[in-house]
């Protein structure tokens, strides 16, 4: 686990965005004039991220894939993700905040 002791931040390029996962929750950082692929995959991704009912839906998706490798006798395998993870926090932030 990372000390929240000491701040640390990362760069984004205009080109590029950013998912940090916290304790109190998920915050999304991309441009606002950036390209509009990445702004509306921002989008998406804050507009899924509140649809309970998707949330619902993954958790009984979930639960299915383990009722199946139950049933097959194994242990499902968990899909690793595609992230890249930076170490960091927001750029621009007072670091004695």
């Amino acid at each position: 686990m990372m000390s929240s002791d000491k701040e640390k931040t990362f760069e984004i390029n205009p080109d590029e965005g950013a998912i940090v996962f916290r304790g109190e929750g998920v915050e999304f950082h991309y441009p606002e004039t950036g390209p509009l692929e990445l702004r509306e995959t921002f989008e998406f991704l804050m507009f899924a991220m509140m649809k309970q009912e998707w949330m619902v839906e993954w958790y009984a998706h979930l639960d299915a894939a383990e009722a199946l490798a139950d049933l097959a006798g194994r242990e499902p395998e968990p899909e690793s993700p595609k992230l890249t993870i930076i170490e960091g926090g927001k750029s621009g932030e007072d670091k004695d905040e």
